[in-house]
Formats: C-alpha cells, structure tokens, sequence
C-alpha cells in the first residue's frame, strides 16, 4: 500500500498543478478577450451628445475617450508638439488646411465610409478639404452674440453692445483668438483673415480696452448666460440655440459689421492607434440616425442631406446656400499661413495684458 501511495501521490500532485494552471490560463485568455478597444477623441466639450457615444461603444464594444481643447489653435499646437494617439479629432475648417500642410493628418479610406455619400454636395466641393480625402464635416454653424433681452435692451445687431458701459462686467469672450480678435477687426472694419501687423495692433489695443467689461474668457459660456452673471455671451450658433430653448430672452444674432460661418470636421490624425476603429465612428455619425441626434440634440446645423425633412428648417443642410447667399457679411475664416505666429504673439500680448 505504501508503494502504491508513493506513486499516487507525486501523480496526484502533479495533475492538481496542471489543473491549476490550466485555469490560470484560462482566467488570463478570458481577461484578453474581455480587453476593450478604446477609441481616443480629441474635440471641444460637450460637442458630442451622451447617447451617439453610447451606441457607438456598444455597436463596437468599445470604450470611447473623450479629451477636450479650447481652440483650434490649441488642437494644432498639440499635434505639432508631437502628441499620438487620438484616433478622431475635429478640426475647423481652416484647421484642416494647416494640418493637412503640416502632414499631420492620414488619408481617409473610403471604402470604410460606406455612408459617405449621406453628405449635402456643398460639403463635398469644401475648399479647405475638396473631396473628403482627409476630413468629413460633422456640423456648421456662425459666430455671434447671444444676449439676455431682459438686461439687454434696444436695437442689438452690431459688435458694438460689447462697448456700451451699461454691460460692464456682463460679457463673455470665447477664449479663441480667431473669433476674439477677429470680431475686434470687424468692428474696425477690417478682414478677419488680415495679416497687416498695423490692422492687428489696433484690435489688439481694442481687445484690451474691452478687457475690464469681460466677466470670463469661455469656449462655453452656456451656464454663464443662463445663471445670469452673463448678460451678453460671443458664442457658437449651436450653443446659443441650446440656451434659447431653456431660456426664450435669450436672443442671437450675427453681427453686421461680419461674423463668421464655419464647418467642423472629423479628421484622423497620424499616429492614431485604432484607425479602423476612428473609420467606424466617422462612418456612424455620417449615418442618418446619428446626424438626427446630434442635430437635435447639439441644435448645430447638419451637413447631411437627408435630413432634409427631418428637422427645423434653419437645421438643413440646404440652409447653408441660401443663409450664404442672403446674408453677405459672413465669412470663413482662412489659413494665415506666415501670418499664424503673429496672431498667436498679439494674442498672447492682449490676454496677459
């Protein structure tokens, strides 16, 4: 009996660790299989509504991160830095043109977008990207100025209301130097795409006369406006509708002097780590019910063309044309080429003045 348990024994133990790690290796392979991929995006806050996001992780069982900047110049600036790894970005549409020259962008791989031809023609023939070989349009929109008509009062169509002393303390400014600087070159009567250094000096001057009326620099000055400590907000169309359905005093409008209109985009940047995953999330939100979403929920203008009778008039794509076509004093804004450092310089100079 002995022998025989002498020769059971070391069997016996020998089988319970096989065991043992056969169930190790069997936990590790489940916790691989379990690993999600993760989509990295990189776009300004709130820009995406909680449930196009929702359905896109299910869809593809993954995890989507979602990382803010402030300004198309901050986007830029990071990516020449030589960050890597957002999968998806959304560049304006001048952003796309100097990131397309700084080779920062991979090309898009069509055959992933089965959804592409969901685009309204005009933003297939955009300048900046004509034929959507390294950008798709995800919403447009102008920026203007939302006001509370409660506090504000009298005829407000000009950039002028940011000077009037009665608001003092009650402005909000985008912290964009683009839209900042530039409205300062509208009410001066100059180009918002000038690079004459005398012209930016002088709206940068303007700029720092206006600063002690600004309560806040904010890409988002949504909650600024509806708690009232905002009376008058420079803002993104979109955001400014979103106020306006909480609160009707809230009105928008485009200034005469000019303002501008814009596309933003969903581009791929190199060094993405998931690109067939960045091609299934552009290829998602080109499909119809995630346009209608984010339309309705977001209250920005659609590229998409069939959402033609899916949504308020001022939403359609075909809006584009006829607002263009009506109202002169819109603009897009254009790449400064040599003339970007110079902006950034005076920029600089009026924030920290």
């Amino acid at each position: 009996m002995k022998k025989l348990l002498y020769v059971l024994i070391p069997i016996l133990l020998l089988g319970l660790a096989l065991g043992l790690r056969s169930r190790k290796v069997d936990v590790g392979g489940t916790q691989a299989e379990a690993k999600k991929q993760v989509l990295h995006l990189y776009a300004m806050s709130d820009y995406f509504p909680d449930q196009v996001i929702k359905d896109f992780e299910e869809k593809n069982n993954c995890e989507v991160r979602y990382d803010n900047f402030s300004s198309n110049e901050e986007l830029l600036a990071k990516l020449q830095a030589g960050a890597v790894g957002y999968d998806v970005i959304v560049p304006s549409d001048y952003m796309v043109r100097a990131l397309i020259k700084s080779n920062l962008l991979l090309e898009l791989d069509k055959t992933k977008l089965s959804h592409l031809n969901n685009l309204s023609g005009g933003f297939v023939t955009a300048p900046f990207d004509s034929g959507n070989h390294y950008s798709v349009p995800y919403t447009w929109g102008t920026t203007g100025l939302a006001y509370n008509s409660k506090h504000v009062t009298g005829t407000v169509d000009s950039w002028n209301v940011l000077f009037d002393p009665k608001y003092k303390g009650h402005i909000s400014l985008l912290d964009d130097e683009r839209e900042v600087l530039g409205a300062m070159l509208y009410k001066l009567g100059f180009s918002i795409n000038t690079t004459s250094k005398d012209q930016l000096i002088q709206a940068k001057k303007l700029l720092v006369s206006l600063k002690p009326s600004v309560r806040v620099f904010a890409s988002d000055a949504k909650q600024h406006l509806l708690s009232g400590d905002v009376w008058i907000a420079h803002m993104y169309s979109g955001d400014a509708h979103q106020v306006m359905k909480t609160n009707p005093e809230v009105k928008y409008i485009t200034p005469k002097e000019g303002a501008v209109v814009w596309i933003d985009t969903l581009a791929i940047p190199k060094g993405a780590k998931n690109v067939d995953l960045a091609h299934a999330f552009i290829n998602m939100i080109l499909d119809t019910p995630a346009a209608k979403e984010i339309t309705e929920q977001l209250l920005y203008s659609s590229p998409n063309n069939s959402l033609e009778k899916k949504v308020a008039e001022d939403l359609r794509p075909s809006y584009l044309a006829k607002m263009q076509a009506k109202v002169s004093h819109l603009e897009f804004l254009e790449d400064l080429g040599a003339g970007t450092e110079m902006w950034d310089q005076l920029w600089t100079e009026a924030k920290s003045n």
